[in-house]
């Protein structure tokens, strides 16, 4: 998950980044925060092709007022949640033009950031892989995607539905964002979803349709670990 806090007061914005350090403390979500004391610089990051989850947005602030960044935001494709920080409420009703998430008055509360949070990831499924598709963000659930193929310098993912995805990471990067016992590394450019192995044998053969190469050096190693993985209570015996 990336956050983004955009404050000009430095000790503002630091106090939001503390804040979160603690909700996050007890929350299984990974996440990245970026700082930004500019509403200027934020826009022209997301226009560049930055993202984000979430964006606290302070409302008053030199150069750009947070309500405008937002409508800025908007307009560029973003749909993240947007939480407003402000000391006065004036601004309320103008959010509801950008779909404001939240809106926290300062001082800051940590009960009242707490809620906020709560609220914007009741519906924010940890299970799913973000891929950035030019302005915007799909989402894949972990349960739609079959296997994920190095090319290049760039890895292609495939979802159950047949379509595909460029992302451009090297494979072990993806395999260590994922870090889901569903996926196996079978071969240096293939990273298979065994939840869609039909049959294995010198290849995986998916559900799909699709192939996924094996290691043949390491075939049997592999083979069993997916034997483990769709038979963890069997003890079965080791594939001869």
């Amino acid at each position: 998950m990336h956050i983004a806090v955009c404050d000009d007061s430095a000790f503002d914005r630091e106090l939001i980044v503390e804040l979160l350090h603690i909700y996050f403390a007890q929350k299984p979500f990974q996440y990245k925060l970026a700082q930004y004391n500019s509403g200027i610089n934020l826009v022209c990051d997301v226009e560049d092709g930055c993202w984000f989850d979430i964006i606290f947005l302070d409302i008053y602030m030199n150069g750009l007022l947070g309500i405008d960044a937002a409508h800025k935001l908007r307009a560029l494709g973003f749909d993240g949640a947007i939480i407003f920080l402000t000391a006065s409420a004036d601004f309320a009703v103008d959010s509801s033009d950008v779909a404001a998430a939240g809106y926290l008055l300062k001082p800051h509360s940590f009960d009242k950031l707490c809620r906020c949070m709560d609220r914007v990831l009741q519906d924010f499924d940890i299970c799913t892989y973000q891929v950035q598709q030019r302005m915007r963000i799909v989402r894949v659930p972990y349960t739609e995607i079959t296997f994920i193929e190095s090319s290049n310098s760039k890895c292609i993912l495939h979802r159950s539905d047949g379509s595909c995805y460029v992302v451009y990471k090297k494979l072990g990067k993806i395999e260590a964002e994922l870090s889901d016992s569903r996926f196996l590394r079978c071969h240096q450019s293939y990273l298979v979803n065994m939840d869609f192995i039909a049959q294995a044998d010198r290849q995986f053969h998916l559900t799909t349709g699709e192939s996924v190469l094996i290691r043949q050096r390491d075939l049997k190693s592999i083979r069993q670990a997916y034997l483990d993985y769709v038979q963890p209570q069997a003890n079965p015996k080791p594939i001869p």
